[in-house]
């Protein structure tokens, strides 16, 4: 008994004697640990010393070129600048021009790489509040009827006010586009609508000077000051419908067209003229009967450039084609 209890005060010794020489390591080691890091503190990285101006110019040239509007999310997406470290993140937050693009894009569910409707639209919103003052640019490709009509928040509507660069694409209509809310900002705008009964207006554009419309629906139902206009494409549009816009747009400087019209329509403009002073290029397609008579519709003696392509479904020769400058009056 007692010799267990004298083996015992020796191991009790032995094992303080080695908590003591541990104590001393770590001891040491946190204190080289802490002159490690204070130099670590006290280093900075060239890139973090440079001025705020600067960082945030460099910031927009990852960007692509407004209008064109980077991905939500990912690598390539503005939202990245802010995960790299705290001091990026407040240089990215407080520059508006990085959140002044957005695009939307849903067309199918499978498409696993593109972030949900529902968190596309709460990154949109963030997006808007950042981008401040600044005019947008805002491209919404929605292919889906429910998508469509809850795309348009709150958020995202009263920022009509601001927007500068406008793309919308769907296969139904877009509810906002009929409320007649003006845009004072706005300078393009691309529309291409598959299906739609409604009739848009847009009565306060002043800075509108180039249209893209694409579908018989957009061409069709939509009203716009057409006299300011200076760029202007028309896709499968009718003939009669076509002329009586062109009729209308005596300051376009740059034209393209994709015209259509049934043999058994009728040409409502034949016998008029059409003066457009100002038009430098114009590109004309028709997609089915060749339209005698509609080049000679139109004097155009600012004309430097014409591109002409027909396409037909069947085989059948225009002589009209053959001499171009004959039939338009330059």
């Amino acid at each position: 008994m007692l010799d267990s209890m004298e083996a015992d005060r020796i191991r009790l010794s032995d094992l303080d004697n080695r908590i003591r020489d541990i104590e001393r390591s770590l001891f040491a080691l946190r204190t080289e640990r802490s002159q490690v890091q204070e130099r670590l503190d006290a280093y900075k990285y060239p890139v973090l010393t440079l001025p705020n101006e600067l960082t945030s110019e460099f910031f927009i040239h990852l960007l692509p070129i407004y209008p064109d509007a980077p991905p939500l999310t990912g690598l390539a997406s503005p939202t990245t600048l802010t995960h790299v470290c705290r001091q990026w993140r407040e240089i990215a937050l407080a520059n508006p021009a990085l959140w002044r693009a957005i695009r939307l894009h849903y067309r199918y569910q499978h498409e696993m790489y593109i972030p949900c409707p529902f968190k596309q639209m709460n990154i949109s919103d963030a997006w808007i509040t950042r981008s401040k003052s600044c005019p947008l640019s805002i491209d919404i490709d929605i292919h889906h009827p429910d998508v469509i009509r809850k795309i348009f928040t709150e958020t995202l509507i009263m920022s009509a006010t601001r927007w500068e660069h406008v793309r919308l694409e769907g296969v139904t209509p877009f509810p906002f586009l009929n409320t007649g809310r003006p845009m004072p900002l706005l300078r393009l705008l691309h529309l291409w609508l598959r299906v739609s009964d409604d009739v848009f207006t847009f009565p306060d554009v002043p800075q509108l000077c180039t249209v893209n419309l694409s579908g018989v629906m957009a061409c069709s139902n939509i009203t716009l000051p057409w006299a300011q206009l200076t760029r202007l494409t028309l896709y499968y549009v009718g003939i009669n419908r076509c002329v009586s816009i062109l009729q209308q747009t005596t300051k376009l400087v740059q034209c393209s067209l994709t015209i259509y019209s049934s043999e058994s329509e009728s040409l409502d403009f034949l016998g008029s003229d059409v003066a457009l002073p100002d038009l430098e290029f114009w590109s004309l397609e028709t997609k089915t009967q060749p339209v005698d008579g509609f080049l000679s519709s139109f004097i155009v003696p600012s004309l430097q450039r014409l591109e002409l392509k027909e396409i037909f479904p069947w085989c059948r020769a225009y002589s009209g084609v053959g001499n171009v400058r004959s039939q338009v009056r330059v």
